[in-house]
This record gives structure tokens, C-alpha cells and sequence, in this order.
């Protein structure tokens, strides 16, 4: 597997992003190895919170809540996703799966980092590709923080009589013109989503491991990997995973925006059958796109601090 690096002078002096680097070693499933980067601020031995984000954002997204929790008391984990952020960007689009994703993430935060007594803060993909770590590492969880993000699943006994999943036609033109667009500028689009209006600083974070567009494989696999067609194979692997799910007891938050663009009503997907979901009411924080950590850092920081530290 070949892979790219974002020149480090990249990262520098970005908005709000002071965070010291580090790097974490996985196997990159073809043979080879693979650094993925992760944000460590706060008490080394404060209780874990490790937030994982989806696309087309990284750790930067995260970069308002990590001092909140470092003040508080906690470990800040912010991991990038491989492809994404300052982590390795494998070359091809075939190198990425959602099946791959779990396994450089479940190697990355249970094995070399370890954590234990962990909370997760889940978002966007964020949500699935946690979901799925988790549902074999169960005792090394804490809570979950579930935001913006949906967890779409096919029972594998069913007949497949129609192959597009229903509502999917506007994701499957947004694959098919990502597809056909190597250098998919995905920074102006999501500062087209927000609902306040981002300052040049804030479009360049998430423009900064991006300078070339051979750097941008990681984003635009991932609008492939959509689960548009009932023949998506995450589809069963959700199943399988929610099936171990459904007996998770621990306090599970749904904390999500009213005006979410792209998976509003996506906690039914959990609250539905998770034990831990089905006790506690979602928190809708009001004014916040898809992207709510951009729209109300501030609303979400401290529903999100009420939400911990009610379990301490």
C-alpha cells in the first residue's frame, strides 16, 4: 500500500489548534503500517474521552471541547481517521472500507492506546465506525456520546427486492459527482452547510491537510462507501454489531441539532434497540447544522460536560 503524508508545515498556527501532535502505529491491513494521529490533552491519568469524527472533518473539528475536557479533569483523545486529518493517506480509493476503518480504529484506540473506563464522543461516521469498535470492546466503555450521525443496518435474512435504499437519491448524486471530482473542495462545502457563517481561518483548518488534491482520497472514498444500495456491505456488519449492542446498559447520549442536514432523525436508529439509548431522552440543541460543532461548540460543550459528569 503506498501511502501520502501531509507536510507537517501544513498544520501549522491554525485557528484555535495549538495541540502538540501525536502518532500511533497500526497495520495497514496489506502488509505494511500505517501512522494515525491523535490529539492527547488533559490528565494522562484522567478518565479517557476519546472523540472520533467522520467526514469530510478530523480532529480539528474537535478543537473547542478538547480544553473544555483537559479543564475538566479528563484525558482529550481526538483521533484522525486514516485518510483524513494528519493521519496516513493510503493512495488508492480501493484501500478504504467501512470494515478496514473499524480495524485501524479498534487497533489504534483499544490495543496500543488501551484505554479503559473510556467515554466516546461519536460524529457523522464517527458514529458507525465506533459503534462497531465498540460493540466488541464493551467493557472497556464508559458512555457513548452519539451526534449527528445513524447507525443503517439490513437484517442479512432479508430478501433484497429493491436494491436502492429508500431517500437515497440525493446521496447517490452527491457520490457520483465526488466520484467524477478529483479535487472535490469539501472544505467549501461544508462551510456552506453551517448555519454562522465560518471565518477564513476556520475554512483553512479544514482545508490544511489537504493541499494537493492526491491528498484527498480518504474523503471521497468515503462518500462511496454511503450505504445508498441495499447491497452495501456495512449493512450487515451494522446488523451484527447492533445485535451485540442492543444489551449495552451504559449511559448512552443522543445529542444531536435541529437543523442536521444530513441524518436528523438518526438517533431512532439506536434508541430503538440499545438499552442504554432507550433511557435517556435526546438532547436537540437548537441552531446547530450537521456540522454542530462549528454552529454551537459552546450549547454542546456543556450539554456534553453535564452529560459525564453525571456518571463521576
Amino acid at each position: 500500500m503506498q501511502i501520502h503524508k501531509t507536510p507537517d508545515h501544513c498544520f501549522e498556527n491554525l485557528e484555535g489548534y495549538p495541540f502538540t501532535p501525536n502518532f500511533v502505529e497500526v497495520d495497514d491491513l496489506d502488509g505494511g503500517r500505517l501512522n494515525i494521529h491523535y490529539v492527547d490533552e488533559g490528565p494522562k491519568d484522567g478518565q479517557p474521552v476519546v472523540m472520533i469524527h467522520g467526514n469530510p472533518t478530523w480532529s480539528f473539528m474537535w478543537r473547542k471541547i478538547i480544553p473544555i475536557l483537559a479543564a475538566a479533569g479528563y484525558r482529550a483523545i481526538a483521533i484522525d481517521l486514516v485518510g483524513m486529518g494528519r493521519s496516513d493517506k493510503p493512495t488508492q480509493m480501493q484501500d478504504y472500507s467501512v470494515a478496514r476503518h473499524v480495524q485501524w480504529v479498534t487497533e489504534a484506540v483499544f490495543a496500543k492506546l488501551a484505554v479503559t473506563n473510556a467515554h466516546f464522543v461519536l460524529h457523522d461516521w464517527g458514529g458507525i465506525i465506533g459503534l462497531r469498535a465498540i460493540a466488541d470492546h464493551q467493557d472497556q466503555v464508559a458512555s457513548i456520546t452519539f451526534s449527528n450521525t445513524g447507525f443503517p443496518t439490513l437484517d442479512p435474512n432479508t430478501k433484497i427486492t429493491k436494491m436502492a435504499r429508500p431517500g437515497a437519491g440525493m446521496l447517490r448524486a452527491f457520490q457520483l459527482y465526488v466520484r467524477f471530482n478529483r479535487g472535490w473542495k469539501h472544505w467549501k462545502m461544508l462551510a456552506q452547510l453551517l448555519k454562522k457563517k465560518p471565518s477564513p481561518g476556520v475554512i483553512e483548518g479544514y482545508h490544511a491537510p489537504y493541499p494537493e488534491k492526491k491528498y484527498l482520497t480518504g474523503n471521497r472514498q468515503f462518500t462511496q462507501l454511503l450505504p445508498t444500495r441495499n447491497d452495501n456491505p456495512q449493512l450487515h456488519d451494522n446488523w451484527y454489531a447492533l445485535e451485540k449492542l442492543k444489551s449495552f446498559k451504559k449511559p448512552f447520549l443522543c445529542l444531536f441539532s435541529d437543523k442536521d442536514q444530513i441524518a436528523p432523525n438518526g438517533h431512532r436508529s439506536v434508541r430503538d434497540f440499545i438499552i442504554g439509548a432507550k433511557q435517556r431522552e435526546p438532547v436537540i440543541i437548537k441552531g446547530g447544522s450537521h456540522f454542530l460543532l462549528e454552529d454551537v461548540p459552546e450549547e454542546y460543550g456543556q450539554e456534553l460536560l453535564k452529560f459525564l459528569n453525571s456518571q463521576r
